[in-house]
């Protein structure tokens, strides 16, 4: 009887040893998209983080993912998108980077590619369609008057979005006219965005010697915009971030990309 039972042993312990060793495989399931890591003296980052894409606006030629990044820890919830416009590569490439961060807390939706036919085509919009940046209500009201418009709105509303950031670019350095904005920071009032945007330009400044080359703050982002029915209607903070085309692609991804881990550090999730 006693030799029985240690022969079960056995057999259960080398059992569990090849259940152990199959999941350390390449290939095998990984629950946690992230590992517990130190980020200061005082806190560390969540063991629960979980990536899921989702499409926007599937079976139609407008379809493109979201990125969903849960921290598993309660906080604010942002959406960064880019390629509203097509030619405005920076935008799209840093929101494509962006998608793999990590977080603490709060919740992070990002959109890499929002109007997919004019990123693919590389221009600011295919003709016959809808400017995008045009194309998200001018009244309490009124309802997205484009496809992907109508996504990119009902996810405000459905994850009760607090943030919104929207990656673009322009052509000329300084604002001025109706040439360009310029290298700007596009807000709406508000307190808290007012607040956020002084820091955000404090950073993105300090490493930019020439001064006519450094962001300033802008209020109000053009009607029809994002940014601007988000944060009237819908009650987000929200702002445009603008870089100059006549840069390094890689100056205005690392510009895009500062701006937006900012933004994510001061609410304290990073």
């Amino acid at each position: 009887m006693r030799k029985a039972a240690q022969h079960w042993i056995r057999r259960s312990l080398i059992t569990l040893s090849i259940i152990f060793l199959s999941l350390l495989q390449p290939g095998a399931a990984i629950v946690s998209a992230a590992t517990p890591t130190p980020v200061d003296s005082a806190s560390t980052l969540s063991a629960t983080q979980k990536t899921t894409k989702v499409i926007l606006s599937p079976n139609t030629k407008y379809a493109t993912e979201m990125y969903i990044i849960s921290s598993g820890v309660p906080g604010p919830v942002v959406l960064v998108t880019g390629g509203i416009h097509g030619n405005e590569k920076a935008g799209y490439l840093a929101a494509d980077q962006l998608r793999s961060t990590t977080i603490r807390s709060g919740t992070l939706l990002v959109i890499p590619r929002a109007n997919k036919l004019a990123d693919n085509a590389n221009t600011r919009a295919i003709k016959g369609e809808k400017d995008l940046n045009r194309a998200f209500p001018t009244s309490k009201t009124g309802q997205p008057s484009y496809t992907p418009a109508k996504a990119i709105y009902a996810v405000v509303k459905q994850y009760k979005v607090n943030w919104v950031m929207d990656m673009h670019e322009g052509y000329g350095y300084s604002a001025g006219g109706s040439a360009s904005v310029g290298q700007s920071l596009i807000y709406y009032p508000s307190t808290a965005c007012t607040a956020m945007t002084n820091t955000i330009l404090k950073q993105v400044n300090a490493g930019i010697k020439t001064s006519s080359h450094r962001f300033v703050a802008l209020r109000y982002p053009v009607g029809g915009s994002l940014a601007r029915s988000s944060a009237q209607y819908l009650g987000t903070n929200s702002f445009i971030f603008e870089t100059c085309t006549k840069d390094s692609i890689n100056t205005r991804i690392s510009e895009q990309l500062l701006a937006a881990n900012t933004l994510l550090k001061q609410l304290k999730m990073k």
